[in-house]
């Protein structure tokens, strides 16, 4: 199909590409699967930092006790 100007076609196609793009966008993103860490493994890791901090701070507190009585 041929439009008469130029400027016909420019103003379909240029007023519907937002919309493709949008529905483009929307297509693509229902492919990609979302990564949610449960509750369990967002706890499980908090908690192996809290401990890994402790054991740190109790390191870090040994070494200080051994150059004190130095």
């Amino acid at each position: 199909m041929s439009h008469s100007s130029i400027k016909i076609t420019s103003d379909i196609y240029t007023s519907a590409l937002p919309e493709i793009a949008k529905d483009a966008a929307e297509a693509a993103a229902k492919l990609v699967p979302l990564q949610r860490k449960s509750e369990a493994e967002a706890r499980a890791k908090a908690a192996a930092e809290t401990e890994k901090a402790k054991r740190k701070a109790a390191k870090k507190a040994k070494s200080k006790a051994k150059k004190t009585k130095r």
